[in-house]
């Protein structure tokens, strides 16, 4: 029987470092004394194990992005105001409701032509990152006092 590799039994160390794989999968394993078929094995489970506790981990999180800004304080210690997701929301429902407006505008301005309706509506309505920056300066004001 041929003795695992260095690099499989390296890997297997490194596996070990992961707490459910060492208690679990690894648990009792004398790593010089596996064999190259053994180790593939070990290998092939501990990989299996982790992508599954990975995408168990994914199901639970939700992506979301968190917008935030530094500012300095006024005794000039540097701090992080973040938008919470009321203020989030209540930004966003803004700029929709003024998308909607700069949008009817350009229908009427232009009744009969939709793409000169698209053109003036990208050149005149602002993006909302602009508006979430706004509110961001405005916490920063707010908190400042």
């Amino acid at each position: 029987m041929e003795q695992a590799t260095d690099k499989q039994v390296i890997a297997l160390k490194r596996f070990a470092k992961n707490p459910s794989l060492s208690q679990g999968i690894l648990k009792g394993v004398q790593f010089d004394s596996l064999s190259k078929e053994e180790a593939t094995e070990l290998i092939k489970k501990c990989i299996a194990e982790t992508n599954r506790e990975d995408a168990a981990e994914e199901e639970g999180e939700e992506f979301s992005i968190k917008y935030s800004q530094n500012y300095k304080n006024g005794n000039g210690a540097f701090a992080t105001i973040i938008l919470d997701g009321e203020e989030l929301d209540s930004v966003r429902h803004a700029h929709r409701e003024h998308c909607a407006e700069i949008m009817a505008e350009c229908e009427e301005d232009y009744p009969n032509d939709k793409e000169i309706q698209i053109a003036a509506f990208n050149q005149r309505c602002d993006k909302v990152f602009t508006w979430i920056q706004q509110a961001l300066e405005e916490k920063v004001r707010k908190t400042r006092q």
